[in-house]
C-alpha cells in the first residue's frame, strides 16, 4: 500500500529531498517533517527509517526521465501554495590532472561527478517546472524554490576540485535561467558548505581531519529558514566552519592545496621541496 502524505496543516508547502538517504538529506527531512511541512524524500536504494504522517519515500533513479513521471504522477502539486525543491546530492573528486609543476587543462567533467551532480538536478527540475506551470496556467498560484548544497570554495574553482565547481557551476545556471523564464513563482537558493562530515566525503578524503567540518546538523539548522523562505528571488549563504589555518588566497595556492588533498585522499606524490 502506497504511504500518502497527511491531509492536515501543513503550511501550505511541499519539499522535495533529492538524496534524502544521505546524512545531510536525512537532517533536512527531520527538520522539515518537524515543522508539520509535508515532505518527499527521493531515495535509491538505501531507505532512511523515517516514519511520520508528514513524509512520504519515493524509489528513483533521477537521471530516468520516465521514472520520474511515473513515481511523481499521482502527486498533487496542485494542493500546494509553495514547492521547495532541495538537491543534497553530488561527489567530488581529487583529480590534480599532472600537478606538480602544472596543472594540465580539465577537458570534461568526469561522468560521475556530472552523473551524480547535474543528471540527478536537471530531470527532477524540468518535471517540477513544467508541471507547476502547466497548474499555475489553470490559476492554481504556486510557488516554486529551487535548493542546492554547494561548496564555499565553489568561487574560487581550487583546481583540486575544479570538475565538482563546474558541475556546481551548472547548477546555478538552470537556477537562474529557470528565475529568469518564471520570474513571478520561482526563486532559488544556493546553500555553500564547508567540508562537511558525510561517508561520502569520508569515502573520497579518509585520511583528513575533521575537527573543523561541519556536522549536517548544523548545515541544517543554519539554513533552513532560508529554504523555507520565498523572500528572496535569489540568494546564495555560506555555512563555514574555518581552521585556524586557512588564510585569503588559500584556494588560489596550488601547492597547499595539492599537498592537503595529497594526504587526505592517501594519493602518493606530495609536491618536491
Amino acid at each position: 500500500m502506497k504511504k500518502e502524505i497527511s491531509k492536515t496543516k501543513n503550511n501550505g508547502i511541499l519539499v522535495i529531498v533529492a538524496g534524502a538517504a544521505g546524512e545531510i538529506g536525512t537532517e533536512f527531512c527531520k527538520a522539515i517533517i518537524r515543522n508539520d511541512i509535508d515532505c518527499i524524500g527521493i531515495i535509491r536504494n538505501k531507505r532512511t527509517n523515517i516514519e511520520s504522517s508528514f513524509y512520504k519515500e519515493i524509489t528513483c533513479e533521477l537521471s530516468n526521465e520516465e521514472q520520474i513521471e511515473k513515481v511523481f504522477f499521482n502527486v498533487d502539486f496542485g494542493k500546494y501554495k509553495k514547492i521547495i525543491f532541495l538537491h543534497t546530492i553530488g561527489v567530488d573528486m581529487f583529480d590534480p590532472r599532472g600537478y606538480p609543476p602544472r596543472v594540465n587543462p580539465m577537458n570534461t567533467i568526469p561522468p560521475e561527478v556530472y552523473n551524480t551532480n547535474v543528471n540527478s538536478f536537471k530531470y527532477l527540475l524540468r518535471y517540477c517546472v513544467n508541471k507547476i506551470k502547466k497548474n499555475n496556467s489553470k490559476k492554481i498560484k504556486t510557488k516554486f524554490r529551487i535548493a542546492i548544497i554547494a561548496g564555499v570554495g565553489d568561487k574560487h574553482a581550487p583546481f583540486v576540485i575544479e570538475s565538482f565547481c563546474e558541475a556546481k557551476f551548472i547548477l546555478r545556471q538552470y537556477i537562474q535561467s529557470f528565475i529568469n523564464l518564471y520570474p513571478n513563482w520561482i526563486s532559488g537558493l544556493s546553500i555553500n558548505v564547508s567540508s562537511t562530515i558525510t561517508k561520502s566525503a569520508l569515502a573520497v578524503r579518509p585520511y583528513a581531519n575533521t575537527h573543523y567540518w561541519l556536522e549536517p546538523k548544523e548545515v541544517v539548522n543554519k539554513s533552513f529558514k532560508d529554504l523555507i523562505s520565498f523572500s528572496s528571488q535569489y540568494e546564495e549563504i555560506d555555512i563555514v566552519k574555518k581552521s585556524p589555518k586557512f588564510f585569503n588566497g588559500y584556494y588560489e595556492n596550488n601547492k597547499i592545496l595539492y599537498e592537503k588533498w595529497s594526504k587526505e585522499t592517501g594519493i602518493e606524490g606530495i609536491v618536491k621541496k
